[in-house]
């Protein structure tokens, strides 16, 4: 590939949060963005397209590698990964098909993707993983044990990552999302109330807000310092009782 960009492979760019970003890093990146959907169907995110299935570990390794050597991509300086499901259903009446696909996609598919970057990724070079408050917390207005057990497991991966590559020049951080307003937030107004009352700000937030703090920690000239962080972009949730 004979692109002087910096290169970026994310999940989840066809969501709030991933179209947020995509409008930040281009074209100062060439990103390269993984989707379960045709990459022929049509979209406005400037970006190129893997097609792979982040809840298929079995292929989904082999597929993103074998598409980075067919673009003869050579170094990769950012990864990041924000795309995740969530099951609203309590322990009990969680499936195991929901359990395990929770996992696999939030998980799973960042332990599968860091390995397959790895041989891509050299000095400077940062992976951020975008993590919840459902890590830290239970949600009273909705079960959803699956979605927090794997953004906990998440954060686990970042902090190990972070001290394993450490030493390559490879910083790993986590941006830790609140509840937002669009995409995989809330979208009952009166949840949305109570959750603002809970929240220093007062209100919700937008995934144009959580973007930049993902932006800064790619961005070497930013944030050379910083591994084995928690960011957290939340509004303040929870500060007080």
């Amino acid at each position: 590939m004979n692109n002087p960009s910096p290169v970026l492979l994310a999940t989840g760019l066809t969501g709030a949060i991933g179209q947020a970003l995509v409008a930040l890093m281009y074209p100062s990146w060439h990103i390269i963005g993984i989707r379960r959907s045709p990459v022929n169907v049509n979209t406005s995110i400037e970006c190129e397209w893997i097609e792979a299935d982040l809840s298929d570990y079995d292929t989904l390794a082999r597929r993103v590698e074998q598409a980075l050597l067919d673009r003869h991509i050579t170094r990769i300086n950012g990864f990041v990964h924000v795309a995740g499901v969530v099951y609203s259903d309590d322990i009990v009446h969680t499936t195991g098909f929901e359990w395990e696909k929770t996992l696999n996609v939030n998980l799973r598919a960042a332990f599968e993707l860091v390995k397959v970057v790895k041989p891509f990724l050299f000095s400077p070079a940062s992976i951020v993983f975008v993590s919840s408050v459902d890590a830290l917390m239970a949600s009273t207005l909705g079960p959803a044990a699956a979605y927090g057990a794997s953004k906990a497991g998440l954060e686990g991966l970042m902090r190990h990552l972070a001290v394993e590559w450490g030493h390559e020049g490879i910083r790993v951080n986590s941006v830790m999302v609140g509840a937002l307003r669009e995409g995989m937030g809330v979208a009952d107004p009166q949840e949305a109330h109570g959750l603002s009352e809970h929240t220093a700000l007062g209100r919700l937030g937008w995934a144009k807000e959580v973007a930049p703090a993902i932006q800064f920690l790619l961005e070497e000239h930013l944030s050379s310092y910083i591994t084995g962080h928690t960011l957290r972009v939340d509004g303040g949730l929870n500060l007080a009782y």
